[in-house]
């Protein structure tokens, strides 16, 4: 009894040693300087950023044409700053997610203006996904999410037309339908390793759509709550589970950026203006996305766990001088990098271009996470061994 109390405590202080030190380290991300990449588009007047993996490739979508004539938009990966369009991934497509091997989900328009869901391996081959209604003009399909397993979360219009549905692809282009928290409608938006999928769904009546986590293991789903309005959305969730989204406050005239931690909702509040919303957190608790100012514009954001930040305090007070304004934060690495959109009005950039801002932290960071990571595994394979000599 003594012994094994004794190694709960070494756990237990270990685990604390850990989240020590990724504190710090997250911490100094506050710290930490940017460079900024303007991604540039494929000739059209516009890209966008949705997602970054941990390899640092990025995915979005990305206007052809010229700069003043839109000629539709094609699938794009971004290795860094380097950016790849390929006639292959299909005309009018769009990637909304990435896994950490490089493959990409997201839509492609193969008979014009309606998305449908496809996939793209790291070859950049692309296979469509069937939906709910044989891939037919206005119903639509979408893959939103997509883990390093394979499976793929989005949602598609219902063959009857009457709503849209959550769906699952579990490493198979047939769907399968997840349960709603009691409507008709719903829509998954992000998966992890674990397969923990979130999204929102109405509720019983059709009524309020609330942010919904499923357990695609069990077929459970889980109503998230909100932060006292009506309506809720989760939008991103990591590998231990905190998930990132918005939510509805008591009144329903604002919604704001909110973190899910378990059971618990933490509202992000906003940088001075009425509205927020998460869009997507990283494996340290780091979230992104948008909020308004004071003056009613919008600006891309950063929570590092305790404090809700402008991105733009970050640029390099020579690029806001040349105008740029980053308006939307969508993707974050577990290296702190972050991708979103950007607009100058100076020049002519109204529609926005995909940005990228590359972290420089200070050397100590580093060594902490790495610290960090380092005594994880130590643990890991300590308990393994601890279960390998019991088995």
């Amino acid at each position: 009894m003594k012994s094994k109390t004794i190694k709960y405590s070494n756990v237990k202080f270990a685990g604390f040693a850990v989240a020590s030190i990724l504190f710090l380290a997250a911490s100094q991300a506050n710290a930490t300087s940017y460079v900024f990449h303007d991604l540039g588009t494929a000739g059209g007047p516009w890209s966008s950023a949705l997602a970054i993996n941990n390899a640092g490739q990025i995915t979005g979508g990305n206007s052809r044409g010229t700069s003043t004539r839109d000629d539709g938009e094609i699938l794009t990966i971004w290795h860094g700053t380097t950016m790849t369009t390929n006639e292959t991934y299909g005309m009018n497509s769009r990637g909304w997610s990435i896994n950490d091997s490089g493959a990409v989900t997201g839509g492609y328009a193969d008979r014009g203006f309606w998305f449908f869901s496809s996939t793209w391996n790291a070859a950049g081959v692309r296979t469509d996904l069937d939906d709910l209604a044989g891939r037919k003009d206005e119903f639509w399909s979408v893959g939103q999410g997509i883990n390093d397993l394979g499976q793929i979360i989005g949602a598609a219009v219902a063959a009857d037309n009457s709503s849209y549905k959550p769906l699952l692809w579990d490493n198979s282009t047939t769907p399968t339908v997840l349960d709603t928290l009691g409507g008709q409608t719903g829509e998954a938006l992000g998966i992890n390793n674990a397969g923990l999928a979130v999204g929102n769904s109405f509720t019983t009546g059709d009524t309020a759509s609330h942010a919904t986590l499923w357990d695609i293991n069990n077929g459970s789903v889980t109503d998230l709550g909100t932060l006292g309005g009506i309506d809720s959305n989760a939008l991103a969730i990591n590998q231990i589970g905190q998930i990132a989204g918005w939510s509805y406050l008591t009144g329903d005239l604002a919604q704001h950026a909110t973190f899910w931690d378990g059971a618990a909702l933490t509202d992000l509040g906003t940088l001075g203006g009425t509205n927020s919303s998460a869009l997507a957190l990283n494996n340290f608790g780091q979230v992104v996305g948008w909020s308004e100012l004071a003056d009613g514009s919008q600006h891309a954001m950063f929570w590092d766990g305790t404090t809700l930040i402008d991105l733009n305090s970050f640029l390099d007070p020579a690029l806001a001088s040349a105008g740029w304004v980053l308006k939307e934060a969508a993707g974050i690495n577990d290296h702190g990098a972050i991708v979103g959109t950007a607009v100058n009005n100076l020049l002519g950039i109204t529609d926005g271009h995909a940005f990228l801002l590359s972290p420089v932290p200070e050397p100590e960071t580093y060594a902490m996470l790495l610290a960090g990571l380092s005594l994880m595994g130590a643990m890991v394979r300590r308990r393994k061994m601890a279960g390998e000599r019991h088995g």
